[in-house]
């Protein structure tokens, strides 16, 4: 089994924005590296966190190249993340990584609101983690046990 999660929140885990946001995502991927499931993100996923980090911290190489080690990164699902964007009215990103969690059969988290609900829209299983925390991770305890 696997998580797609959004690059929101591994942002979240190093560049503190909000104290509360930070503890959340640091927790939540505590939990899942800690389970029997596998962080699934699209290629887009290495760009985007490049992207972010490099607006903001020195040395983005190796930050970048120490969270990839802990996730699968997938070839960019293109069709079917165009069928996302047609249904949903997602933004580019978003629906790469909704297109992951189709094409992988997992559930998506993200500190996303829009992309949450999008992903919903599309009849994936989607967490806000800013406000659907303990659903998440209750949600990742049960997905473990399977």
């Amino acid at each position: 089994m696997s998580v797609v999660v959004d690059t929101s929140v591994f942002v979240d885990t190093i560049l503190e924005y909000d104290e509360h946001r930070t503890k959340m995502a640091e927790d939540l991927l505590e939990i899942i590296q800690n389970s029997s499931l596998e962080i699934v993100v699209p290629f887009l996923f290495k760009v985007e966190l490049a992207g972010v980090l490099s607006r903001k911290l020195p040395r983005v190489n190796l930050i970048v190249k120490d969270i990839i080690e802990d996730v699968r990164l997938i070839s960019n699902p293109d069709d079917l993340a165009f069928e996302v964007a047609i249904k949903t009215g997602s933004r580019a990103a978003d629906a790469y990584f909704i297109a992951t969690a189709k094409l992988t059969n997992s559930i998506l988290i993200t500190n996303d609101r829009v992309m949450a609900k999008n992903a919903k829209k599309y009849g994936i299983e989607a967490y806000y983690l800013i406000e659907e925390f303990d659903k998440a991770v209750n949600r990742i305890k049960e997905l473990q046990q399977l």
